[in-house]
């Protein structure tokens, strides 16, 4: 709408303005044929009309003012607020100078306010509204805008930053990340942060080792969500070796190399990217743990050669050695070429080594012996398989030349392939150095991410990570992976079901799954294709994911099951989540759940020392993410091993060597005062035990299966200097390999490389080098051989790929050979079809008029079957819909067979028979048990308690019940009277209790005993006895019921009894130190008398009682139960015969007891019984 300035305005333009402001309005509400929704909810109103009045000027003020009138034309009235909205105004020199506020980038004024109404029909005036500037031309519109409720949002929370897996060299780090509800509360790792509603960003404190890192966000409807990133804090400084050199060693020449180990505390190897290594200032250059500095040059006598070390954190270390270089003048071994070369694993230098004999005069000297050894690695010297191995001697020639090739080992390095070239009599000598690189990866594993739990919809916690190998076990940097979604509809975080990477200096590949629609345990797959292997080989490694629903957080639960090495289960184990009071205990299966589980990360601990099984169980802790309001069961068993600490060796005090007599070669040597024990001492037991490699609680990395696995206890103790570890070479690495030694280290929580170790000459075990060894005490193990292998027998529908068994697309419409019966399918390897065929006919109740048949896959049992009848019944009933039904056309009509006893029978409702007109009013008479039997069960029952003071035997007999006779009117079931007869109905029921026991004497143990006066004294004692009990009950009843005037067998003796025994011996055992008090009115005992002496004696102990002290009491022992049901009918015949033996249980229960000035107390420990034999039942017909 526009309008001019006032200025020359005359009628007939004042009568266009008013005529194109009409048409401007009326073609603005023409065009509102839909409503636009802001994000906070605001709605263009369609059915509110706009008309705009003149705008009012005035020639002292630069500004105008303008006013509008909204209707509502609709027929229902529209509740408030209404803001109008000025959606477009120009030029940009004049603005709104009165407005409440803006609406997205646009000004409103409120027209009408919150609580009032605008009726249809009904107009209001909006404004005046200011436009400063407006006193000249101006173009302005405008509508009305209600709000209406917006959808929910669910609620959203992500970490950007840093990236999952990250280390840092300090704390704290800066988190930042995103959320979608300005008011909803944000956490990080439990502390509150503060947030726009978009974005937050805030530091964090880190412990060394490994940290989870959660944002948890909840707003006011209860909604929680969170998300996870998981870091290390590196605070060790990389650990360094020489193995080039000795300290203080001969070298020959003026320049050397040196070579070592680099190791650091990380996930996967290091490299170039994790460390960064100097040898006297000369960078040396670094690959798979290990490093190389060439041409390090040297002065004639003594030198320092310091290595220093970088971590990526920033942690530095430095050691160093004396070598000593001397200059020899006379015969020689000098160097002509070879060193410093390099070649794939397994394959020859492209290059001989060739070294030269010479005199004092530099004359060279044939027809002398070189002695060509292989010193590190695997690798072979020699031109021809027959003369090739691990030393050759080869002869100089006439030029003083010996030569050989070298075939490198089957690990990856700088420099960590040497050969030693040596003449005997000759002081020198040469070494040769070479390096060795990967080849094609020809294996891909699962390194960590596999079985994770999450929401549908959402990212998983962790990653899939997968590793690439090749056929020397080494990582494979810059291989090509795929990771496709085979089942679920998840997506990848390029939000496609594919998604390509390549592997990093560590070999890993990495996806991050959103989790689809489909829900059930593991029910979502995801591969991981190398795309870069080897010709005709398809290499995989398949993962698993489970995607839960999330509901009411106050019903997470956490389950699991921990077993032993042998799969048996372990009862009593203690799991808790870590900084909380959450805690469960395992019951006789092993199974646990802790019930109002945090959501999010958790820190879960597994404590094995409480187990009363026998034998000593260590304490695993597992990191794990809960989804809200959802049972969340670990992915697998966990399993404990029982610790062998018969074999532990006291350490500390002097240098020790610990074996194990089934497993020769083993040794783990601990040097003199260097372990420190959890609880810092100096000194103790450190003990050894085999874990079977199949049972081991946490995965070796990179797909790794080595078969021996050991754990060093207890867990916490360190060792510095390392502990030298030596493993028997169960996996078969080659005489001279360098074979990675592997350590769970319980702060990042999962196994890494603590060095090399090498495998000796005749193969027989691996020895950790010199400087490496068993830092930590945990699990420990070796490597295992690369190599592809074949998987072979594959599981059906599965089929031989690579190393790895994988589906088998070509067989997912074949039956599976193991199906369930009737179960109305046909099981397929993908899925199954319908199977009308396969009816569960074994479920067949026969003569209920139904039958079983299949709706489509599903089973069912209520198909109407008219034909499903007894001939008995078919008489008088009928099958109508699957029920049974009188038959109307029978009813009234004999059924009965002429000229028997059955002859007058009739249909009656459905049933045939002697239908008379009987009553069924009854007289009952009602009889107890006897006087005189009552009378001779407390005259028993009192002699009993008498005998129990005097005697350890006590018997004790119950009798309850009694008789009663019914009488009234029945129908005879032969035909000899259609009259109602007189019956008679004679029981008697009665239960019988019966329980013996016998106890010897308490068993007294040396005491202390110290009277203060007649009446009060101090105890320190402990006694025992041993106590067994017998009890029985029996249930007979017996009912003879008579019909007068009917045949002889229609009157019927029914008999039933429950017979019920058990046994129990047990052993009672007391300690206590006490003051105690003589008990002169005692209730149960004889204690009023006056004799200090009589007082004394251990037979009046029960007439003392405690006035302060502690005691304690415990009792263990066995029980057993029987019992036998059955019953009779003299006119149908034995009804039923059963009897059980239930399980053999072993109990125990303690209880103690301080009441001391105002403490006084109980507490009382009472575990599940064990089982330690099971029951046993049948029948007795």
């Amino acid at each position: 709408m526009s309008y001019q300035g006032d200025k020359g305005l005359n009628t007939v333009k004042l009568l266009l303005l008013i005529f194109v402001c009409s048409v401007s309005a009326l073609l603005v509400n023409v065009g509102k044929v839909s409503a636009q929704t802001t994000s906070d909810g605001w709605v263009k109103d369609t059915e509110i009309e706009v008309n705009w009045n003149s705008p009012i000027r005035s020639r002292r003020s630069p500004d105008a003012t303008v006013s509008a009138q909204i209707t509502n034309s609709g027929d229902e009235p529209t509740n408030g607020p209404i803001r109008f909205v000025i959606e477009t105004l120009a030029p940009a020199t004049v603005s709104v100078g009165n407005a409440d506020g803006k609406l997205g980038e646009l000004d409103y004024v409120v027209a009408l306010p919150e609580n009032q109404v605008l009726e249809p029909g009904q107009s209001l005036t909006v404004g005046p509204i200011t436009i400063v500037g407006g006193r000249t031309s101006f173009n302005i519109s405008g509508s009305a805008y209600v709000q209406v409720p917006l959808e929910p949002v669910a609620l959203e929370v992500d970490i950007l930053t840093p990236t999952t897996l990250s280390t840092f060299g300090s704390s704290p780090v800066t988190v930042t990340g995103t959320i979608n509800q300005e008011n909803a509360e944000l956490t990080l790792n439990g502390v509150v942060i503060a947030h726009d509603g978009k974005q937050f960003s805030a530091d964090v404190e880190l412990s060394e080792g490994f940290n989870t890192v959660v944002a948890r966000a909840t707003n006011s409807s209860g909604e929680q969500i969170t998300d996870s990133i998981s870091v290390s804090l590196d605070l060790t400084p990389p650990y360094l070796t020489i193995e080039s050199h000795t300290e203080a060693q001969e070298v020959y020449s003026d320049k050397i190399t040196v070579t070592g180990l680099v190791n650091d505390i990380v996930r996967g190897t290091v490299s170039e990217e994790q460390a960064s290594v100097e040898v006297n200032g000369i960078k040396a250059t670094v690959s798979n743990r290990s490093y190389a500095a060439t041409d390090v040059p040297l002065n004639e006598g003594e030198n320092v050669i310091t290595v220093t070390a970088i971590d990526e954190s920033g942690n530095s270390a430095s050691i160093s050695q004396n070598v000593v270089y001397k200059i020899v003048t006379e015969k020689r071994l000098v160097l002509v070429s070879g060193q410093n070369q390099t070649a794939q694993i397994g394959n020859k230098l492209p290059e001989q080594l060739i070294v030269k004999l010479v005199d004092g005069s530099d004359a060279p000297i044939a027809g002398e012996t070189v002695v060509f050894r292989v010193t590190q690695g695997a690798g072979i010297v020699g031109s021809t398989p027959e003369t090739s191995g691990r030393a050759i001697i080869a002869t100089t020639d006439a030029e003083g030349i010996a030569r050989t090739e070298f075939q490198v080992g089957y690990r990856t390095g700088v420099a960590n392939h040497k050969v030693r070239a040596k003449v005997v009599g000759v002081e020198n000598e040469v070494i040769f150095p070479a390096s060795a690189t990967s080849v094609t990866g020809d294996k891909i594993s699962v390194n960590s991410g596999n079985n994770q739990r999450g929401v549908v919809g959402q990212t998983l916690p962790a990653p899939f990570v997968v590793a690439v190998t090749d056929s020397g076990a080494n990582v494979v940097q810059g291989a090509r992976v795929r990771f496709d979604v085979i089942k679920g509809d998840g997506v990848f975080q390029n939000e496609e079901s594919s998604y390509e990477t390549l592997t990093d200096s560590d070999g890993r590949a990495s996806a991050q799954l959103t989790l689809g629609p489909l829900t059930g345990i593991d029910a979502q797959r995801v591969e991981a294709v190398l795309i870069d292997s080897p010709e005709s080989m398809d290499l995989l490694a398949g993962f698993s994911a489970t995607a839960f629903v999330p509901a009411d957080a106050g019903i997470t639960s956490v389950s699991g099951v921990v077993l032993d090495n042998q799969d048996t289960p372990l009862p009593g184990v203690t799991v808790r989540i870590e900084g909380t009071d959450r805690t469960a205990f395992t019951d006789q299966q092993g199974q646990f759940t802790i019930t109002q589980a945090p959501v999010g990360p958790v820190h879960l601990i597994v404590d094995g020392s409480t187990t009363t099984a026998f034998g000593e169980y260590p304490t695993l802790s597992y990191h794990i993410v809960t989804v809200s309001g959802v049972d969340n069961p670990l992915s697998g068993p966990v399993y404990m091993v029982k610790l062998d600490t018969d074999n532990g060796v006291y350490a500390g005090k002097e240098d020790v060597v610990l074996t194990l007599d089934n497993f020769p070669g083993f040794k783990l040597e601990i040097a003199k005062d260097s372990v420190t024990f959890p609880d810092g001492s100096r000194e103790g037991i450190v003990s050894v035990t085999s874990v079977n490699a199949s049972k081991v609680p946490m995965a070796p990395p990179n797909g790794m299966q080595p078969q021996f696995i050991v754990t060093i206890q207890p867990v916490g103790a360190t060792f510095s200097p390392a502990a030298k570890l030596t493993l028997p070479n169960v996996d078969g690495h080659a005489p001279g390999a360098q074979v990675e030694m592997y350590s769970f280290d319980h702060d990042l929580e999962e196994f890494v490389a603590i060095g090399l170790g090498t495998v000796s000459e005749d193969g027989s075990v691996v020895s950790s080098n010199p400087g490496v060894g068993v830092v930590k005490a945990g699990w420990h193990c070796g490597s295992q051989p690369g190599g592809s292998g074949t998987a072979h027998n594959c599981p059906e529908c599965q089929k031989c790929q690579g190393s790895s068994c994988v589906r088998d697309p070509a067989q997912d419409n074949k039956p599976l050979s193991n199906q369930t019966p009737e179960d109305c399918k046909t099981q397929l390897c993908k899925g199954f079809k319908p199977d009308p065929s396969d009816v569960p006919v074994n479920a067949d109740v026969k003569y209920d008029c139904k039958k079983p048949g299949c709706d489509g896959e599903n089973p069912i049992f209520d198909v109407p079957d008219d034909g499903d009848i007894k001939e008995e019944d078919k008489k008088c009933a009928m099958c109508s819909d699957g029920e049974k039904v009188p038959d109307e056309s029978k009813e009234d009509k004999a059924c009965g067979t002429p000229g028997t006893s059955t002859a007058c029978y009739t249909c009656k409702d459905g049933s045939c028979g002697n239908h008379c007109e009987a009553s069924k009013d009854k007289e009952v008479i009602k009889v107890g048990i006897p006087g005189e039997i009552t009378n001779f069960l407390t005259v028993l029952n009192r002699g009993s308690e008498k005998l129990r003071k005097v005697s350890p035997f006590t018997l004790s007999l119950d009798v309850t019940g009694g008789g009663s006779m019914e009488q009234g009117e029945a129908c005879c079931t032969a035909c000899v009277t259609t009259e109602p007869v007189i019956q008679n109905k004679y029981s008697v029921d009665v239960e019988i209790k019966a329980t013996a026991s016998a106890a010897t004497p308490r068993l007294p143990f040396p005491s202390y005993e110290h009277y203060f006066n007649r009446d009060e004294r101090f105890i320190v004692g402990a006694n025992a006895e041993l106590r067994g009990t017998v009890t029985g009950a029996t249930s007979p009843k017996y009912e003879y019921t008579e019909k007068l005037g009917c045949p002889d067998d229609e009157n019927c003796h029914e008999f039933a009894a429950q017979v019920a025994v058990g046994g129990e011996i047990a052993a009672n055992g007391l300690l206590q130190a006490a003051m105690q008090k003589w008990d002169f009115d005692h209730e149960l005992y004889h204690c009023s008398f006056y004799s200090r002496e009589a007082r004394k004696k251990p037979s009046n102990n029960h007439c003392w009682s405690t006035e302060e002290g502690v005691s304690g009491t415990i009792k263990g022992g066995a029980k057993v139960e029987a019992n036998v049901s059955s019953s009779s009918n003299s006119c149908t015949g034995p009804k039923s015969c059963a009897w059980q033996i239930k399980p053999v249980e072993l109990f125990a229960e303690g209880s103690a007891k301080v009441k001391f000035l105002f403490f006084d107390f109980e507490y009382n420990y009472k575990p599940e019984p064990i089982k330690v034999s099971d029951g046993n039942g049948g029948s007795c017909l």
